[in-house]
């Protein structure tokens, strides 16, 4: 995937043939550990959900995600990288938990650039993002999913993985915008497929 600083990007995958990633509370809090560990280092995360079968990250590219990394056949960002090594890390280590071999995400890790001017498409993406538990049933509203970013929305002293800062800064959203047991402002134009 190619990396331009300052352009957000909607970074997605799934399981391969559509299975599942997460099987426990565990595994989701593993993941996030390699969302930590590979992903945070080389952008601002500004959005995210774990969901059984897949994961979304809205991320704004900073000089560390478009920085390329020589030394390979093929020059790669940082950011490439790190979501190629969040992935992988975790499928070996999913592999060996659950007895199984081969690839659990599918091929490629999806990433479709944002406009950094289309303010629209980038708070549609945020608030898809959070939605898609609910889209999902999986809980009635966004803030009572685990594994998604919303909670941090919710409260500003939410320890958590997003610079909010900047979040509410690009997206030119107000924190009194996010409130408990409310449905949040949507727009379904979104879809993974």
């Amino acid at each position: 995937m190619k990396i331009i600083q300052d352009n957000l990007y909607h970074i997605y995958n799934r399981g391969n043939q559509k299975q599942r990633l997460f099987y426990s509370e565990r595994n989701y809090n593993f993941f996030i550990g390699k969302i930590i560990s590979y992903i945070q280092p080389c952008c601002d995360i500004l959005s995210y959900t774990l969901m059984p079968n897949h994961y979304h990250l809205l991320i704004h590219a900073n000089e560390q995600s478009a920085e390329l990394l020589k030394g390979r056949v093929l020059d790669i960002s940082k950011l490439s990288e790190g979501v190629r090594l969040m992935q992988s890390t975790y499928t070996k280590a999913f592999n060996s938990e659950q007895g199984i071999c081969g690839n659990l995400f599918q091929q490629k890790a999806k990433s479709k650039p944002i406009e950094y001017q289309s303010t629209v498409q980038a708070i549609n993406t945020f608030h898809y993002i959070h939605k898609n538990p609910v889209e999902a049933n999986l809980v009635l509203y966004p803030e009572d999913w685990n594994y998604s970013s919303f909670r941090e929305y919710l409260d500003p002293d939410f320890p958590g993985l997003c610079n909010k800062k900047l979040a509410l800064e690009i997206l030119d959203l107000d924190e009194r915008m996010f409130h408990p047991k409310q449905p949040s402002p949507f727009i379904r134009t979104l879809s993974i497929d």
